[in-house]
């Protein structure tokens, strides 16, 4: 905390696993900062920050050792497959979620299964993706959210049938929280023939994701959010079995069979998920989202999933007693690492808690909290203190408990 707010007692003492301890060493911001923006931009680690380096000393030293970046891309392929239970030929390096996603889109001609369905709680741009596909003649289809602000997996029923292509979503939504039940939308997606296509990048490296399992044949997700890594990386699971029926229509020299093989007579696909590649990578953000994949792997998925569970429950208890009015599903199987709290005047309350040291973001009206395996609740304890300060601009329950944040500011964790 800085000066201005100082930091005596805490409301109440913590017992916090050294993993969490350690693993919270790695991030030189939190000495200062309460980091509640990882769904936006995770905080920066001494590891991304060496690799950072190590690429700069590579540039120098060697001037332009391609060899050297073209193996680290294909260590973060690998990396990334080890986290998510894939296999190195089903992964593709990208630019953006939307751009991996439109390699997918242009493999089809849509004359034959033309509907697309997606969900309301994806992220506008890939939205945008499928809209765009209609002046190819794809069908649009949307799923919406019910009375309780939930998308249930029985809401996909009314929208499926022989007629879609693939039902594209969101696994935790952005603006909310929302964790969709991905096994259950797999299974209704796969009875009637459609690819299932899931928006991982709001939860990738918060908790444990199988790919296999939950029966996903499409993943995208960034790394600069909870994977800890830098803008420009997206990587994207293409499962193998269904690599031989898609062939995009858009490409690059990173998706040849042989991408040193400067030869202008042909197009030569690469036989792996490769093929969705395009240009030259983004090397430094390649090194920086490596770094960040390997700490995650090191601590495990496992441990992070729980502990993360562990703080978002006890934030939707505090914030309950406290009478502020959450946007998030209090069912722990329905949401993800991130917590929305309604306000009445979002633009003020980012910035007021920005002078606070505490980093958070907003969508839909809503204040959003993200947490990661480097929170501890006396970071809770600090938004809880900060928000009571700030209850004027904040969305009231019509009942709350006599507050237990008020008496005194929160101890910054080491």
């Amino acid at each position: 905390m800085s000066q201005a707010n100082p930091s005596p007692t805490s409301v109440s003492p913590h017992t916090i696993p050294g993993d969490v301890l350690a693993f919270r060493k790695h991030f030189p911001t939190l000495a200062t900062k309460v980091h509640l923006a990882s769904n936006s931009k995770a905080a920066i680690s001494d590891v991304v920050i060496d690799a950072n380096r190590e690429y700069l000393e590579s540039w120098r030293v060697g001037g332009a050792p391609w060899d050297l970046w073209v193996a680290k891309h294909e260590e973060l392929r690998a990396a990334f497959a080890d986290l998510i239970g894939a296999e190195v030929e089903e992964i593709a390096v990208c630019f953006s979620a939307t751009q991996a996603l439109a390699m997918i889109a242009s493999c089809f001609d849509w004359k034959s299964r033309p509907a697309v369905v997606f969900d309301d709680y994806s992220f506008p741009s890939v939205t945008h993706l499928w809209h765009a596909q209609a002046t190819r003649g794809a069908q649009i289809r949307r799923v919406h959210p019910d009375s309780n602000q939930e998308i249930l997996p029985q809401a996909f029923d009314e929208v499926l049938d022989d007629q879609v292509r693939l039902v594209s979503v969101s696994h935790v939504c952005y603006k909310n929280g929302h964790r969709l039940d991905l096994p259950q939308v797999a299974q209704r997606a796969h009875e009637v023939g459609a690819y299932f296509m899931v928006d991982d990048y709001q939860s990738c490296g918060s908790r444990p994701v199988n790919v296999r399992q939950d029966g996903i044949d499409v993943l995208v997700t960034g790394t600069l959010k909870y994977l800890l890594g830098s803008a420009g990386v997206t990587l994207m699971y293409v499962r193998k079995e269904i690599l031989g029926d898609l062939h995009p229509a858009f490409t690059g020299w990173f998706g040849q069979e042989d991408p040193g093989n400067f030869q202008v007579e042909r197009h030569i696909e690469a036989g792996d998920a490769r093929k969705f590649q395009t240009g030259t990578p983004a090397v430094p953000a390649v090194y920086d989202s490596l770094a960040g994949i390997n700490l995650i792997r090191s601590y495990g998925l496992g441990p992070i999933g729980a502990w993360i569970d562990h703080l978002t429950a006890t934030l939707m208890a505090a914030l309950e007693s406290e009478g502020f009015v959450v946007a998030t599903p209090q069912d722990p199987a329905k949401r993800g690492p991130a917590v929305a709290i309604r306000c009445l005047d979002v633009e003020r309350a980012v910035p007021e808690l920005a002078k606070r040291d505490i980093i958070v973001t907003s969508r839909d009206g809503n204040l959003r909290t993200a947490w990661h395996y480097y929170n501890t609740p006396d970071d809770i304890d600090a938004l809880m203190y900060a928000l009571n300060e700030l209850r004027s601009l904040m969305v009231a329950a019509d009942r709350c408990s006599v507050g237990a944040f008020t008496k005194a500011s929160p101890s910054m964790t080491p």
